[in-house]
């Protein structure tokens, strides 16, 4: 015979069972009548429809355009793989200490020669000044299709890409081209005080690569300069 409420009181006993019910069916209450928004759709949900102002859509950022100055082993052209440079490369190097002549393009412009013998040799001659001169020309009509409104501090930055199995002459003949079209352009005389290059435009060498990370490493570094643009 089940015990009466008032007995299982005084005894210290409850009967929660109505109290589980009642939580239930609240439980369920809630469920049928609550709708779910996930959290992407939150703010979408409180802003104005198309009948009231919209929210005007975030612009992306866009990196800043870069002009490449590629300088790598004259011959070589596009549409090889990494292995196929670097065995083009090393046909180049065979029963030689250097590679004698390079190749200087600005993004996917044709590329001019320049003969590293010249720079060697010809300390004072003729054949020297021709050869700078005529590098000097080409990047002054290349960084001219570049130009645009404002100062020489908000022009795009010039990167020079110089293949590391070559040598530093051809970066730094490259560079001081650059730096000439800039002092004319602008007008302004170098000074040697480190503030002239507050208002100029940004040039710089391409950061050294890591080394030792593949055995055909230098076949892959001219497959990136080869192709940039």
């Amino acid at each position: 015979m089940a015990e009466a409420a008032d007995e299982k009181l005084g005894e210290g006993k409850l009967d929660l069972v109505p109290m589980i019910d009642c939580i239930m069916l609240l439980l369920l209450f809630f469920i049928l009548t609550t709708k779910f928004t996930s959290e992407e759709k939150t703010i979408t949900s409180i802003l104005p429809t198309d009948k009231g102002q919209a929210a005007a859509p975030s612009k992306p950022v866009e990196p800043p355009q870069m002009i490449n100055i590629c300088i790598y082993p004259a011959g070589m052209t596009k549409g090889f793989q990494p292995s196929e440079y670097f065995r083009q490369l090393n046909e180049m190097r065979a029963g030689i200490a250097v590679i004698p002549k390079a190749w200087i393009k600005v993004g996917n412009a044709d590329p001019i020669e320049m003969d590293g013998g010249l720079l060697q040799k010809a300390k004072q001659g003729n054949q020297l000044i021709q050869q700078v001169e005529q590098v000097h020309q080409y990047l002054d009509q290349a960084l001219a299709k570049f130009e645009k409104a404002g100062d020489r501090k908000g022009q795009d930055p010039v990167v020079i890409h110089s293949f590391s199995g070559m040598s530093w002459k051809y970066a730094l003949v490259s560079y001081d081209a650059v730096r000439a079209y800039e002092a004319k352009i602008s007008g302004r005389k170098a000074t040697g005080n480190p503030s002239d290059f507050d208002e100029a435009r940004e040039v710089d060498f391409a950061p050294p690569r890591i080394r030792d990370y593949s055995a055909k490493e230098l076949g892959e570094e001219l497959f990136e300069i080869i192709h940039m643009k």
